[in-house]
């Protein structure tokens, strides 16, 4: 049964915003539509998220997914330049650890950087064991705007301290986008708008991938405690702590 998670934001006139993206039979419809003249730090809270199915029973605080999302083939070997200015594929830092991808962009002006400053504080309350092993993976769906130096100093501020870097990744719109279609996530082309303001649709889920596979995706909203329990119980339940 295809998986349906939602979230809605609104525009400047209060009208719900909702989109969905198809793939591999797993509808993932998280979004965040933000539009960078309309929201602000308050705007994302819409309808809370609805998940087909229940976790409760799971042991995991996010929701997991009824069949788990895989890393393709296409998806691991896609060469990335990073926020270092290497290259970098998903393959590569999967490999071993616990990779908590995000698809979203820096001028994004509330769900993106809540998310980031989110993990970041739940990492530092894991062992320290768990932090080495897992790579929070930002990929940008405004490449022409974030650059991997505009990246960099953007995930500064949120892994302070901590000793796995965040790593921002950028490449061609069209790349991005296979790669998100890929596992599920919704994003859309930024819109320039009349009056110079930049549209950026895209997704608000973070999936968590140990061995290719995501089982647990994390919806905009979540608290820390709830991404520190559940990323030190992925950490064990995967063998990497």
């Amino acid at each position: 049964m295809p998986i349906l998670l939602r979230r809605l934001a609104r525009d400047q006139s209060g009208t719900d915003l909702a989109t969905r993206r198809t793939s591999t039979g797993v509808v993932l419809a998280v979004t965040a539509i933000v539009a960078l003249s309309a929201c602000s730090s308050g705007s994302n809270t819409g309808t809370p998220a609805k998940v087909d199915g229940s976790s409760a029973s799971s042991g995991y605080n996010g929701d997991v997914l009824p069949a788990p999302v895989a890393l393709t083939d296409a998806a691991k070997s896609a060469v990335f330049h990073d926020s270092t200015g290497a290259t970098a594929t998903l393959g590569s830092m999967q490999h071993g650890r616990l990779m908590l991808l995000y698809f979203g962009y820096t001028h994004c002006p509330d769900v993106c950087p809540t998310t980031m400053a989110d993990l970041g504080q739940a990492l530092r309350q894991v062992p320290l064991k768990v932090r080495q092993r897992t790579q929070v993976v930002f990929v940008t769906s405004d490449p022409h705007r974030d650059t991997p130096p505009v990246m960099k100093a953007w995930l500064a501020n949120f892994d302070v301290g901590l000793p796995v870097s965040f790593v921002g990744l950028t490449a061609s719109l069209a790349q991005i986008d296979r790669v998100a279609v890929s596992v599920g996530v919704p994003l859309s082309p930024p819109v320039t708008e009349a009056n110079g303001s930049v549209s950026v649709e895209h997704g608000a889920q973070t999936l968590a991938f140990i061995a290719g596979k995501a089982k647990l995706v994390w919806l905009a909203g979540t608290t820390v405690a709830s991404y520190a329990h559940d990323i030190a119980t992925l950490a064990a339940d995967g063998n990497l702590s």
